[in-house]
């Protein structure tokens, strides 16, 4: 499970996250049995859990550059579960 400090998503910029994820087929990663979006509309905050660590791992390597590249900073604590 990771719980993801994040840092300049709005709902907006959710949406183009999640519309970028779509066009490329990941909308939902390989592993992701949950994703959390939650919190006030300028400020959003997620919470997704996997299968594994190494397919959240796996899908952290496909959604940073497009985090980055929208201006979004976002901090995982992952947690065994």
């Amino acid at each position: 499970m990771a719980i993801i400090e994040v840092k300049g998503a709005d709902a907006a910029k959710y949406d183009e996250v999640m519309r970028r994820m779509a066009e490329m087929g990941d909308r939902v990663p390989d592993g992701q049995t949950h994703h959390i979006c939650y919190g006030d509309r300028q400020n959003l905050q997620m919470i997704d859990i996997f299968e594994s660590q190494a397919k959240m791992e796996a899908f952290g390597a496909v959604l940073m550059p497009i985090l980055r590249e929208l201006g979004i900073e976002a901090t995982p604590t992952i947690h065994e579960v």
